[in-house]
Formats: structure tokens, C-alpha cells, sequence
């Protein structure tokens, strides 16, 4: 029995890590796959003699799941100028207006 531990950038939620078991179930030869979209790995236990680590990798890939490539979808890159959301301008003013009801609810009106 190998194992084979694989970084898995794009498997960032529990959905992901539904989609990856799936890809590896009709597999022969993985006894076990151990995934953490916590840490992004992929550890499976297979037996040599009846698949390949290069064979488990295409599996993953032919599913989207890429192994050791891609990153995180990150909607907005952080940078020095940048402090609010960068649609903050075309979106227009946001007003709120706070209910009196709700303030009389909650006891913040006698205040």
C-alpha cells in the first residue's frame, strides 16, 4: 500500500471535497482518500500494483480538480490604495434609515 499526498488549491469547500471523493470512487486500486478543504490536500492510500499516481492525477483533472495548480478565487487583489469596495462608486450612495420600531424593540431608544 502508497500514499500519495497532493496539494489541491482550487478544492477550497466542502463541496469541492464531495466533487474530488467522487472523481476518485470508480478508480480501482484507491483503499482510501482522506480530503481537507481546510488545508487544500488530498491524501490517498493505493495499492501500486493496480493504478498510478499519474493515472489519480488525471482522474482529478479530467474532474476540474487539477492537482498542485490553480489558486483560490480571489475576487479583489489587496493593495495600499485600495480600502472599500471597488464598486462602492457605481453603486451610489448607501443610505441606511433605521426603523423607530426597531430602536423601540431593542431598547436603544432609551439611551
Amino acid at each position: 500500500m502508497k500514499e500519495l499526498i497532493l496539494e489541491m488549491p482550487t478544492m477550497y469547500a466542502d463541496h469541492h471535497v464531495l466533487k474530488v471523493r467522487e472523481a476518485l470512487e470508480g478508480l480501482k486500486g484507491i483503499e482510501e482518500a482522506y480530503a481537507s478543504s481546510a488545508w487544500k490536500k488530498l491524501m490517498i492510500s493505493y495499492e501500486e500494483k493496480s493504478i498510478k499516481p499519474a493515472e489519480i492525477e488525471k482522474a482529478l483533472t479530467k474532474a476540474g480538480y487539477p492537482p498542485g495548480e490553480g489558486a483560490t478565487p480571489i475576487l479583489v487583489t489587496a493593495s495600499s490604495d485600495l480600502k472599500r469596495d471597488p464598486q462602492w462608486e457605481k453603486l451610489g450612495n448607501r443610505v441606511t434609515e433605521t426603523n423607530q420600531k426597531d430602536l423601540e424593540m431593542s431598547g436603544q431608544s432609551r439611551r
